[in-house]
């Protein structure tokens, strides 16, 4: 399934366990071969930390084309939340000093760098359709293969790719 470029840009051990069985799946597949300085974990959390603040900010721009968008939204929140929470923990520890954050809101300021990344997309009927669609079969596959298919797709490249490979990319000041 393609996606329009204009979109692109879990609690229980379990949930951590096949989190980490899909990340070594992603390393076998990763785009182009792209080499990563980050560990497999670490890169697998920040596609599926990324691709829910994506799905978030378009499912907010979308609410004035269709309202189903925010709600499938809300829908794979729920059945994904160990998923969820998994890469939230990973990054929790991941995002600091060390990659250009400091401060009791390092996180916050890294999650607000990728909100503002994917505020100002094209708001447009086919954008919202194909994340409508995009959420419609993560949200029916609760084993987490397909969230895990279409974060791969999204975010083939995270944000804290750039951020933890200084080679890769820029260092963010943040204050």
């Amino acid at each position: 399934m393609a996606y329009p470029p204009a979109i692109r840009r879990p609690v229980t051990r379990c949930h951590a366990a096949l989190l980490a069985l899909l990340a070594l799946a992603a390393n076998a597949v990763s785009p182009a071969g792209a080499a990563t300085c980050l560990d497999v974990p670490t890169l697998e959390a920040a596609r599926i930390n990324q691709f829910q603040t994506l799905a978030m900010t378009v499912s907010l721009r979308c609410r004035v084309v269709s309202g189903r968008v925010e709600e499938r939204f809300s829908q794979l929140m729920i059945v994904h939340r160990g998923y969820f929470a998994a890469a939230d923990r990973v990054m929790h520890g991941f995002v600091g000093a060390g990659h250009g954050f400091s401060g009791a809101h390092a996180f916050d300021s890294y999650a607000t760098l990728l909100a503002n990344h994917y505020g100002g997309g094209a708001t447009t009927p086919a954008a919202c359709t194909a994340m409508e669609r995009a959420l419609d079969a993560a949200t029916n596959d609760a084993s987490g293969r397909t969230l895990h298919r279409i974060a791969m797709a999204m975010v083939a490249e995270p944000e804290a790719q750039r951020l933890g490979c200084p080679a890769a990319g820029a260092v963010y000041a943040r204050r």
